[in-house]
């Protein structure tokens, strides 16, 4: 990465490169492409679940029953992001200083934020279990579904890009 560790993050990230787990990373032959490929896949499960869902709760297929779709894919999605945090923490723990002080990370990182805070908003207007998608949507659960369907292609496009801009 040509990015200096600069910025906030950036004395983080430098600090992170001292550590044992970081050396270690960078010493493995297998650890940064294994926790790419499984990165990508776990992206896999998170973006097609959501995206099913978010244009489900946007009105597309309205005959397929909105609740029981999402006792299906949210946790497909749970299952992507918990693939996701580990792989990224790995392929971080490689070049942390440069990573942390790169604007396309720290976009990434934020909307990610923002994304995953949108995806509580809408559990929250969905009710327990669910409940609220069994009849007329709330509109915060439309709105939600189409901040997602914005944000979470948008975490994918800058995560591809850090590797090349």
């Amino acid at each position: 990465m040509e990015h200096e560790a600069a910025g906030l993050l950036g004395p983080l990230g430098a600090w992170i490169e001292t550590t044992a787990a970081s050396a270690a990373v960078r010493r493995s032959l297998w650890a940064y492409p294994v926790a790419s490929v499984l990165h990508v896949l776990g992206l896999g499960l998170l973006l097609g679940p959501i995206l099913a869902l978010d244009l489900r709760l946007l009105g597309l297929a309205r005959s397929v029953p909105a609740r029981p779709l999402a006792r299906l894919l949210v946790p497909l999605a749970a299952t992507g992001v918990a693939i996701q945090v580990p792989t990224g923490a790995v392929m971080l723990l490689a070049d942390a200083a440069a990573l942390l002080a790169h604007p396309l990370m720290l976009g990434k990182l934020a909307l990610v934020a923002v994304a995953l805070l949108n995806v509580l908003l809408v559990h929250r207007a969905a009710g327990p279990r669910f409940a609220a998608l069994d009849g007329s949507l709330p509109p915060a659960v439309r709105r939600g579904a189409l901040v997602s369907l914005l944000l979470w292609p948008l975490v994918a496009g800058l995560g591809r890009a850090i590797a090349y801009l």
